[in-house]
């Protein structure tokens, strides 16, 4: 963030958009794995709205730390790992990737 001097709230969505299409390769075929025949195109679309509430979810605790509690932003960006990936896994096993 400093040293390209972007906004700590740019950087956050810019990775995290990033990080999605990788994150649903390793999803599908190594976290979730499955012997089924899928739609993939089904399990994209379910696999990005899952991404959107996760992010969504870990972005307004990012605003709430920082600008809020006055929270360190690398701080905040680091906690806010936790609640992504809390939600983003649990929406991905029972919705996404329902076996």
């Amino acid at each position: 963030m400093d040293v390209a001097d972007v906004n700590y709230r740019l950087s956050n969505m810019t990775a995290y958009i990033v990080a999605q299409a990788h994150n649903f390769v390793w999803s599908k075929y190594w976290i979730f794995p499955t012997q089924k025949k899928s739609n993939a195109w089904r399990q994209v679309l379910l696999f990005t709205l899952a991404f959107g509430l996760a992010y969504v979810a870990q972005f307004l605790f990012l605003i709430l730390l920082v600008e809020g509690l006055g929270c360190n932003e690398y701080l905040a960006q680091f906690l806010g790992l936790f609640v992504y990936g809390g939600v983003q896994f649990v929406m991905n096993r029972r919705l996404t990737f329902n076996p």
